[in-house]
């Protein structure tokens, strides 16, 4: 049976719609393999070793773990330099400094009950300064720079009520209850390693 005038036959028909198909297939955009951007590139906490007693503490959430052979001991809430944000670079800047540091002394102490020295500043820190010195941003007080302070550490306090609120109050030092002061006194000894993350 022969199709109407004008109509294409089945073969024809099939072969009509493979050329369309073909041809449309061809001028679709193809789909584009988009690169993901760039991640910046995370910053490696300094490491812990995986042996006797550490401290961690956590600013932002102000916070001090005590650390048995990498795993926590106890937790007792702190407080930290007014500033909270950022790491301390200069003396008067009113915050914690950040980094990987050691216990150098410990003392009983007339206004904090005990006093938790750490070795701030260290190598990280007089790099980062002088960095900071050079592009700027470094005060300059009286035609000079001031200096990158130090007796930082970890001590009880005289402020109940402002260390029960959590409210940011020393100049750099991480400050803690009285009684949490003095456990963790009795737990660290010079060189025991303390980590103070943002």
């Amino acid at each position: 049976m022969t199709a109407p005038f004008g109509t294409p036959t089945p073969p024809l028909r099939l072969a009509l719609a493979l050329f369309v198909a073909t041809v449309l297939c061809a001028c679709a955009p193809r789909p584009r393999t988009v690169p993901e951007p760039p991640r910046a590139p995370e910053i490696a906490s300094p490491a812990l070793p995986d042996t006797g007693i550490a401290l961690v503490v956590y600013k932002e959430r102000r916070l001090l773990t005590v650390m048995s052979d990498g795993f926590p001991l106890h937790e007792f809430p702190v407080v930290v330099g007014r500033r909270n944000h950022g790491p301390k670079r200069f003396e008067g800047d009113n915050r914690t400094p950040e980094g990987l540091y050691r216990v150098t002394q410990k003392r009983a102490h007339p206004r904090w009950r005990y006093f938790i020295e750490i070795d701030y500043p260290n190598g990280d820190d007089v790099s980062a300064y002088v960095a900071e010195i050079e592009d700027g941003r470094v005060p300059v007080f009286d035609g000079e720079f001031p200096g990158m302070g130090g007796r930082v550490g970890i001590h009880g306090s005289d402020k109940p009520i402002e260390q029960a609120a959590g409210f940011d109050w020393t100049q750099g030092c991480v400050a803690m209850d009285n009684d949490g002061i003095a456990r963790v006194y009795e737990l660290v000894d010079a060189g025991t390693p303390v980590l103070i993350l943002p």
